[in-house]
């Protein structure tokens, strides 16, 4: 066998150590993923978390495996591509609406990848290029959560569903906790997770243990973190179908209001607005916070990462309300019942600002 020349064997060298140490990218179908992070450190000062109940964002097409035959174009919504684009406009309009760039943005009640795909090519959001974190969950009618994140500032490092059950009720089906861990500004490991838990329609108290359920094994997940990590940073967002006074989150999953002396180590932050009377949907004209966001004992502290006054803010902003003719207002709905009004959403976006 002959021998290598020096220079050829010193590049088979280089290049056999170089491909050593290329990490391999995270590559799912339900991850669309950045593989080239810019190695430098961004500012996220000033850059926002956020999250949004969309209200029902379907696309036109008929899933025959999920309950979504009246958001088609001859179901009983009339859902047209018209009116798709229009909803798509808008929840882009909403989110720019806050000042501070969004950073990472959970939503609830999105149909599939289809919509978050036309979601971020919209005017206003196909400038941050934004990528997004999905997983099909077993909700009937096939409506799931998701998050968005801005890919120059946040790199996903694992990301997971986390189903919720109840022990011998096989027949019980709702949205899956997302899970997302990842790194802001390439350096600030953050733990993310998207909720949206089943509603109050059977009743508050009937329907209670479900909410409790999803608190419960949210909480396992975060005493799990919290075991390895004390002062790990920690957001929860969603729609609990709760107040912050409640039992699931308050008892259960152990968020307290800012301030009170507990060990629950998580903060929620949209409890003033609470006691406040304010909130984010209304039901028989009453505000409800039910959409609210919820941080670890050291965010709220700010040891690696912070939030700027030490709160999270409902966006109230005119275009997103209906204001009736007596005066009452609640957000601007796409659909009444069935009628079709055209508004945003049903809920209003919470959002926490970076410091």
């Amino acid at each position: 066998m002959g021998v290598f020349p020096k220079s050829i064997l010193t590049i088979v060298m280089f290049s056999l150590l170089f491909s050593c140490n290329i990490e391999e990218g995270v590559n799912t179908n339900s991850i669309m993923d950045n593989n080239n992070q810019n190695e430098s450190t961004h500012n996220i000062s000033g850059r926002s978390i956020v999250f949004y109940n969309v209200e029902n964002l379907f696309d036109t097409k008929n899933d025959r495996h999920t309950d979504d035959d009246d958001f088609t174009p001859h179901g009983e919504y009339e859902w047209d591509e018209e009116r798709y684009s229009k909803k798509l406009k808008q929840i882009s309009e909403a989110i720019n609406l806050i000042e501070e760039k969004p950073l990472l943005i959970g939503l609830a009640e999105i149909e599939n990848h289809n919509v978050l795909e036309a979601l971020i090519k919209t005017d206003g959001m196909n400038n941050l290029n934004y990528k997004y974190i999905h997983f099909n969950s077993p909700d009937r009618r096939g409506i799931d959560v998701a998050l968005l994140y801005a890919s120059d500032d946040f790199e996903v490092l694992n990301s997971k569903k986390i189903p919720v059950k109840i022990k011998g009720n096989h027949g019980f089906n709702t949205r899956d906790i997302l899970y997302v861990e990842g790194l802001i500004s390439n350096s600030i490991k953050t733990h993310v997770f998207v909720n949206h838990w089943s509603s109050r329609r059977e009743g508050q108290l009937e329907s209670e243990h479900k909410r409790v359920r999803a608190a419960t094994i949210l909480r396992e997940k975060i005493d799990e973190i919290q075991a390895k990590d004390k002062n790990a940073n920690i957001v929860i967002i969603g729609d609990f179908n709760d107040y912050p006074g409640n039992k699931s989150l308050n008892n259960v999953l152990r968020a307290k209001e800012a301030g009170f002396e507990n060990d629950g180590d998580l903060i929620n932050l949209l409890f003033d607005e609470h006691e406040n009377g304010e909130g984010t949907s209304v039901y028989q004209r009453e505000w409800s916070v039910l959409d609210q966001i919820i941080v670890s004992q050291s965010i709220y502290d700010g040891i690696t990462l912070g939030i700027q006054n030490q709160d999270a803010e409902i966006l109230r902003e005119r275009k997103l309300i209906y204001t009736y003719h007596d005066g009452g207002q609640k957000p601007s709905s796409t659909y009444g019942g069935r009628k079709y009004f055209g508004g945003y959403s049903d809920h209003l976006p919470v959002y926490i600002v970076l410091k």
